[in-house]
């Protein structure tokens, strides 16, 4: 193989190899090359590890097959990339991978394109470059078998699909041969291929007909004869029409002389018939889909059933279902030679196309003359049946409405293939396969865009470009039409379109253009759905733009969970919702905006709805509450009318609740506070509570979250400060600060803790008071005012004992404890923190216990009992394993990395405190980073690697500055000492 450019090239014609720069190379052991294979034979496009491990191993997997998945890519990226430690081919991609190569990269895409574009020559009336295509094509295979020694089930299927296209390559320049009036150079290979393939009938028909075109009738004959015999004694069958229609063809000439050439070319078809090319034509800038086009196109292509293949392509509206079907069946349409039939049966129309008329139209395009067309579509069946027998027709039905209007129009021979297209897979059809669609991922929007307004433009806006994309959802039918908009406006600017369908509101009226329209597309489904359905459609929408589980789906539609998910799975069923792994129901913001806007045409539903969801949601939150604060009653106190939510097995499960819901959760309390102000104010009320009880574990998932839930809670203070409503407008201003003391400093919280304490007195609520008092101890102590932090924290401690509030107690009392180790009283510290356990252990409370140990290990660093306080961070490390907590075990991570260091175990004190960061990182959690940072920084001076301690100071003072944090005086303390 020549030089070639920058990206490398793959060869698996044969051994599988990888080519950069003119030099060949091993992909690996044969394991790694079977992962290489299921990723180039989808270049460009993710591939799962759920399908990687069934390509590589089929039903028996090893028994870590992500850890191998992980090895192999490990050891791919060795061979593929130029810098293994910055992959540009082999990227992570969910939890699968996927290269990032073109399709011309791959010999086996080369060879497929060389054939597609064979058959289009031929058809075209050009035979000769027809001929030197599939020369060029049957050029890239190497000696042996595709995919060499590769093993698994998929480089299996794999190798069988190369080997057929190499065949059917070969079979199909050999009869442009004996067309061109080369068949005694052809005899030779034809008595050789079909010495090779006893049971194939081509070979046999294009030997034949090269024999009697070099005037050796008889010996046509007697391969005829032959064959016949064979099939006969082998399989109990006759030979089939083409080989028939040959057989025919020479009895029919003259004996004694050779038969001149017939003139047009002889075709091995069945006789008398006309050969239909119904097919539109293929979109020029069609665009990706690299995956799902190669996924047909193996199926449509298979060999060796006894049946038609029956192929489905289903999606919503607009996501390009048609497109890529007719691509697919232009690439694949010369391995069906008897013709391409095709219909639009308007599935989605109020008048969906009766399939008696399509059977008409096919007859009609196979020669039946009108007169001849009988009555009925059972009728008509039958013979459509009998037409296609024995013959290799494509059929391609576009937009199915269901199984009812398809059944009649499926052929019976097994060469046959019917590809339909449909926005829900029609039930209890005999499908072979089914490529569902979604929408495009980036690259393949952005292609779609530079295909349109041209690849020079994109260039110069591609970040605009990609934000265009992002706006659309990359739904690909509003891609295509904001590309057309701008293709017409050469002025416009894709930074000003992105700012125009920035307005949600007004999104679907801007994604119009010409015959185009996003919205007209969903309105097709929509009108569909029956009243029931329509309106769960309709009020999905205050669930917000994430996915929708079936409980609140219930709780919006008031309805039963056994009927609200038997409604989900119609909408899905009409394309309108998508159904994950996980039990939950997502649907596209496209889908998510048409529906807001059906919704806003209904107000008399919106308002009770987001009432029994806030219920709903309130009730299930202070569940998990109880879970994580065992005895606490602040779960009563924020449920007061005990509304029915769901019940947890533990607490693990009453996090991963609060996780799945929190966009529901923030598009519900959103909601409420944007209510007109004088409407009745429960449901802010009870989105304050709601807020309470979600944010303990908003704020241990980390900065990230906490960050969208802050505009929230400052919004529903606000909203109940309009309604003279102190109470729920300090527990909105409690929320607000609890979260901007992570994200934004305390200095930006101070104001707001102190109107939540403010407006709990005022309204009499002692609960909320105490934890606005626990509040202000936090903000004080991270500003350093350690002993102003006592006084609040003791207040508190003094409110929760008069409440019975133990829990309560024990978190203040670990909080002042924490006040005084860092005001130099560590010793009242450890025995504060004995009392705090004491208090916090009958109870189960696994945060609460986490708190005092990390607190009583702090306190034993303090006095110099190094070894005591490891002790304890792993006691708590333990603890936070156990039981899911993620905010205490961050900070034990990098304070047991500084007691590390002050016995000497700088090394490891390195790799906890690279841990915490790596920790910090994923939750954004800036604060605690810096503090890592800070540790790690110290160990590193402490070895002696003075710029990697410098660059993590660094860090951690920028931190801290952007914070606001007297942290930052330490950090530039430490790096004045670096200094020296």
């Amino acid at each position: 193989m020549g030089a070639v450019g920058e990206g490398p090239r793959f060869t698996v014609l044969g051994p599988v190899r990888v080519w950069r720069d003119g030099v060949g190379a091993s992909a690996g052991t044969p394991r790694q090359q079977a992962m290489l294979v299921a990723l180039l034979l989808h270049p460009g496009r993710a591939v799962s590890a759920e399908r990687l491990v069934e390509a590589l191993w089929g039903d028996e997997p090893p028994g870590k097959p992500l850890s191998a998945l992980r090895t192999y890519a490990w050891g791919l990226r060795r061979v593929v990339e130029r810098d293994a430690a910055e992959p540009e081919v082999l990227l992570r991609s969910g939890s699968g991978y996927r290269l990032a190569v073109p399709e011309e990269a791959v010999d086996a895409e080369r060879a497929s394109a060389l054939v597609a574009e064979a058959a289009r020559a031929r058809a075209g009336g050009r035979p000769e470059s027809a001929g030197d295509l599939l020369a060029t094509a049957l050029g890239l295979w190497q000696d042996g078998e595709p995919l060499a020694g590769v093993p698994g089930p998929y480089a299996d299927r794999q190798r069988e699909r190369l080997a057929e296209l190499r065949l059917a390559a070969l079979e199909e320049r050999l009869d442009l041969d004996v067309d061109l009036g080369r068949h005694r150079r052809a005899i030779a290979r034809l008595s050789d291929l079909a010495a090779a393939h006893p049971l194939r009938e081509r070979p046999y028909a294009l030997l034949m007909r090269a024999l009697h075109a070099d005037g050796r009738r008889a010996e046509a004959l007697e391969v005829f004869d032959g064959h016949r015999r064979r099939l006969a004694e082998e399989l109990g069958i006759d030979p089939g029409p083409e080989l028939l229609a040959v057989r025919r063809h020479i009895g029919a000439a003259e004996p004694g002389r050779p038969d001149p050439r017939p003139e047009p070319p002889f075709r091995a078809t069945v006789a008398d018939l006309p050969v239909p090319a119904q097919l539109p034509g293929d979109l020029p800038d069609f665009t990706g889909r690299a995956a799902p086009l190669t996924e047909l196109c193996d199926r449509l292509t298979a060999t060796g059933g006894s049946a038609p293949v029956v192929v489905a392509v289903s999606g919503m509206g607009g996501i390009g279902k048609t497109s890529l079907a007719l691509r697919a069946a232009h690439r694949v349409r010369g391995r069906y030679g008897d013709g391409q039939l095709y219909a639009d049966l308007g599935g989605v129309g109020a008048e969906p196309v009766d399939p008696a008329v399509v059977l008409a139209w096919f007859l009609a395009a196979l020669g039946v003359a009108d007169e001849a067309i009988p009555e009925g579509v059972e009728q008509r069946s039958r013979l459509f049946r009998s037409l296609l027998d024995g013959r290799r027709v494509l059929i391609v039905l576009d937009d199915v409405r269901d199984d009812a209007q398809v059944r009649p129009l499926l052929p019976g021979s097994a060469g046959c293939a019917v590809l339909l297209t449909s926005r829900s897979l029609p039930a209890g059809l005999p499908l072979t396969g089914r490529t569902a669609l979604e929408a495009f991922h980036p690259g393949e929007a952005l292609g779609l865009l530079g295909a349109v307004i041209g690849h020079e433009r994109l260039a110069g806006e591609r970040v605009e470009a990609l934000d265009l994309a992002a706006v659309c959802g990359f739904h690909p039918l509003a891609v295509r039409i904001v590309a057309t908009r701008l293709a017409v406006r050469p002025g416009w600017t894709l930074a000003g379109l992105v700012e125009r369908l920035g307005d949600e509101q007004r999104r679907l009226r801007e994604l119009r253009v010409g015959t185009l329209a996003v919205d007209a597309v969903f309105e097709l489904s929509y009108r569909q759905l029956t009243a029931e359905q329509a309106r769960a459609f309709r009020l999905l929408t205050l669930a917000g733009a994430s996915s929708v589980s079936p409980d609140v789906a219930a709780a919006l539609l008031g309805t039963t969970g056994a009927r609200a998910r038997d409604l989900l799975e119609s909408l899905v069923d009409a394309a309108l919702l998508e159904a994950s792994a996980a039990g939950r129901y997502r649907r596209h913001e496209l889908v998510r905006a048409f529906a807001a806007e059906r919704a806003e045409r209904h107000p008399e539903e919106t308002g009770p709805a987001l009432a029994r969801l806030l219920d709903f949601l309130l009730a299930s939150a202070c569940e998990a509450v109880a879970r994580l604060v065992p005895g606490d009653p602040v779960a009563d106190v924020l449920n007061p009318g005990r509304a029915t939510g769901l019940r947890f097995r533990d607490l693990r499960q009453a996090r991963s609740w609060v996780e799945a819901e929190s966009d529901t959760v923030l598009e519900a309390v959103l909601r409420a506070a944007g209510r007109p102000a004088g409407e009745d104010g429960g449901s802010v009320r009870t989105a304050a509570n709601l807020l309470l009880a979600v944010i303990p574990f908003v704020q241990d998932a980390g900065d990230a979250r906490c960050t969208r839930l802050a505009p929230a809670a400052l919004a529903v203070a606000e909203a109940a400060e309009r309604r003279g409503d102190p109470g729920t407008a300090a527990k909105g201003r409690l929320g607000y600060s609890g979260i901007v003391t992570r994200i934004a400093g305390p200095a930006a919280a101070l104001e707001h803790a102190r109107l939540a304490a403010e407006g709990a007195r005022a309204a009499g609520d002692r609960v909320i008071l105490r934890q606005a008092l626990n509040g202000l101890g936090v903000i004080a102590q991270i500003l350093h005012r350690h002993e102003e932090a006592i006084v609040w924290y003791d207040q508190a401690v003094e409110l929760a004992r008069e409440l019975g509030h133990r829990s309560g107690e024990a978190s203040s009392t670990a909080g002042a404890a924490l006040a005084r180790v860092r005001s130099g009283r560590a010793a009242e510290a450890v025995s504060a923190c004995d009392r705090a356990l004491a208090l916090l252990r009958p109870l189960g409370d696994q945060a609460g216990i986490a708190h005092a140990l990390y607190v009583q290990a702090l306190a034993l660093h303090d006095q110099g009992r190094h070894g005591e306080a490891i002790a304890r961070f792993c006691d708590c490390l333990s603890v936070c394993r156990g039981a899911g907590i993620q905010g205490w075990k961050v900070h034990a991570l990098y304070r047991l990395a500084d007691s590390l260091r002050a016995t000497g175990r700088s090394a490891e004190a390195v790799g906890y405190a690279q841990r915490a960061v790596e920790r910090c990182l994923e939750r954004g959690s800036e604060w605690d980073r810096g503090l890592a940072l800070t540790v790690r920084g110290q160990a590193q001076a402490d070895l002696g690697r003075t710029e990697a301690a410098r660059a993590d100071l660094e860090q951690a003072h920028a931190v801290f500055t952007r914070l606001g944090l007297p942290d930052a005086v330490e950090a530039e303390r430490l790096l004045g000492l670096l200094a020296r």
